[in-house]
This record gives structure tokens, sequence and C-alpha cells, in this order.
């Protein structure tokens, strides 16, 4: 909060790339308390491997019972990035990404929270329909001097070479373009 950081996204948990299993983020507790010590605005993402609507509905359950009813104030985002890895199982396996996110940020937004969808600019054109996915936050990964992704979005992830106190690892460096609350 000190540098000017008035919000983190923290990862809850992934699926991992190879059998699909579900973990939880070890680190996740910690950061959670150390955020709103900070009096930080929190979300979380979710590194999602689903290769099926219902897997992906899982994953969202899973991010469910990891809150555990914890508020937050920012969204649940479903960030799905493919691994190319000979082992992945998801390696090509993405003509449903568009079902599989609408199918996790309804499961999410059935839980209370609000849904959002992390992409990048060719996720975004050629993978995503985001004409069937308009009422769900996207957050962009552009690094470039700019964001120049054709379609709305809140969050622009401009950097992941970022420097914060505390953090002896570069971090994603991003700027929120809506408000929290729409009475603000």
């Amino acid at each position: 909060a000190a540098q000017g950081v008035e919000f983190a996204i923290l990862r809850i948990g992934y699926t991992g790339y190879t059998k699909g299993a579900f973990r939880a983020d070890s680190a996740f507790a910690r950061h959670l308390q150390n955020a709103r010590a900070a009096g930080l605005d929190v979300g979380v993402y979710y590194f999602s491997q689903a290769v099926t609507v219902q897997e992906a509905a899982a994953e969202a359950a899973h991010v469910l019972r990891l809150l555990n009813g914890r508020q937050l104030e920012l969204p649940v985002y479903f960030d799905w990035e493919p691994v190319f890895a000979d082992d992945s199982r998801t390696k090509g396996n993405d003509s449903r990404l568009t079902e599989c996110a609408a199918a996790f940020c309804g499961v999410i937004e059935s839980g209370g929270y609000q849904a959002g969808i992390y992409l990048n600019r060719q996720q975004g054109y050629y993978r995503y329909d985001l004409s069937r996915l308009a009422d769900y936050a996207l957050w962009v990964a552009d690094y470039n001097a700019y964001p120049d992704f054709y379609y709305r979005f809140d969050m622009w992830q401009y950097s992941a070479n970022g420097q914060v106190d505390g953090f002896d690892i570069q971090v994603d460096q991003n700027l929120l373009f809506v408000p929290k609350n729409a009475a603000e």
C-alpha cells in the first residue's frame, strides 16, 4: 500500500496440466491476510486447465469451497492458459473454451461472487466468443505501451516484471479501469 498498490488479485488454486488434479495455492491464506492487513481490495484467480464444461464447473465449485464465504471486493477470475508441454492434457484442446469459461463463471456467480475471465489478446480474438461472455469482467494481459484490445475490458495487466516490497519475485502489474462499486 505504501508503494501505491490499491488491490491484489491472488491465486487461490490451480488445476494440474497432466492429470487434472485440483490444487489449492498453499500461499493463498497468507497472501490474503497480508493484503487485508495492508488495506488492499482483493480478488482471486484460478488457473484452469479444464477440458470439459463439467470440469470447469467442478473447478469453480472447488474455488467456492476454498473461499469458504470470504468476502472479496473484486472478481473471481477464470484463468485458462495453454500449456505446451508434451504431457499437457490441454494441448490443442481449447475448442470449448467459451463454454468452459461460462460454466466456471456461472457457478462462481451462483455462489454470490462476481466472475471474470483473464485472457490475452489472441485468446480474446481467436479462442473466446466474447459476445457470449459480455456479462463477465475481462482482465486483459497486453504488455505493450497501451492496451489495444478492441473489446470492453475492466483490468489491464501491463507488465509481468513488477517489483513490490515484501516479494522476492517479480509480480504482475495491473490497472483497474472500473470502480469496484458502481456507487463510487
